[in-house]
Parts: C-alpha cells; structure tokens; sequence
C-alpha cells in the first residue's frame, strides 16, 4: 500500500503544470493595455496610443498592433496605421479578423491617395505664443502718484508744526518780559 501512495505522489509530482501568466512583462502589459481602452473608449487617442505601445514593449503581442493601428486611424496618421495594420497580419497571418484588416488598410490607402490624413502624431504644431505685452512707456517720477501723495503729506506736516509753534504768542519766562520801545 505504502509503494502505491508513493508510486502516485511520483506521478503526480511529475505531470507537467499549466504555468500562471503571472510574470512581470504580462502584468506590465495587462496594465498598459487596461489604461489604453479606458482612454480609447474616452476618445483620447494619443494618449491611449502611448499606453498600447508600452503594452506592446512590455509583451510584444500581435494584437496590440491592431490596438495601435486604430489610434493611428482615428488620429488621421493613416501613414502608421497602414503600417501597424500591415504588421499585425505579418505576425498573426492566421487572424480571425484578417479580411477585416485588409479592407481597412485598403480604405486608408485610398485615403492616403487623395491627401487625406497627414496628421503627425505627437507633433501636432502648437499656436505659437501671445506676443509679449508692449513695454509701458516710463513716466518720470513727477508725474506718479506717490509723488504727489508724498509731497501733500510732508506739506500738510509742515503746516501743522508751523501752526503749533506760531499760536498764542511768544512764550512767557520768569525773567519778565522785555518790551522794546522806540
């Protein structure tokens, strides 16, 4: 009895196991590419196309391509979106939506022929900055408020302390006062 539990426990210890998808590079894929549909589906392509070409750096799998090559149709760069759509069917040549691909690659290409999507991703030309507002022309100091503030202070000061020492006469002294006749 003993031999047969060993005997199983060697079996079973050697049938092959199925490996987790668990490591680094598919998390960090999974990652991007969750980030990549919720910024699709909110219609911020460029965005959405950084993170599905971090999830494809992180695991080069073919369908993020397809991923990629929408962010580029939907941008206007029909350019890369031919090449991404072309690439994923060079990966993945037994695709389920290949005849899909190839009439979107053969729309954008006739897109292409008429001048349509020339957008650059990524480099879309800013509006160049507003012009710096124009110098102020230096007033001198004479005609600036503060100046003039400035100057009612003082002068008013001066009125007030010339008052206070004028009123009410000279001073009296213990010494008498001196009349001066002539």
């Amino acid at each position: 009895m003993i031999r047969i539990l060993a005997l199983f426990a060697l079996l079973f210890a050697m049938t092959p196991r199925i490996a987790l998808a668990d490591d680094p590079a598919t998390r960090a894929s999974k990652r991007h590419f969750d980030r990549g549909e919720k910024l699709f589906a909110l219609g911020k392509f460029d965005e959405a196309l950084d993170e599905y070409q971090k999830a494809f750096d992180a695991k080069p799998i073919p369908d993020f391509l397809f991923n990629i090559g929408q962010c580029y149709r939907n941008l206007g760069d029909y350019q890369q979106a031919i090449f991404s759509f072309k690439k994923y069917l060079k990966l993945e040549p037994d695709a389920s939506d290949k005849e899909k691909v190839e009439k979107l690659i053969d729309e954008l290409e006739e897109k292409q022929e008429r001048g349509e999507g020339q957008r650059l991703v990524g480099k879309t030309e800013k509006e160049p900055p507003p012009p710096p507002p124009p110098a102020a022309e230096s007033t001198p100091f004479y005609k600036k408020w503060w100046f003039w503030t400035g100057v009612a202070v003082v002068g008013a000061g001066t009125g007030v302390g010339v008052y206070e020492a004028t009123k009410g006469g000279a001073p009296g002294t213990t010494l008498g006062n001196i009349t001066f006749t002539k």
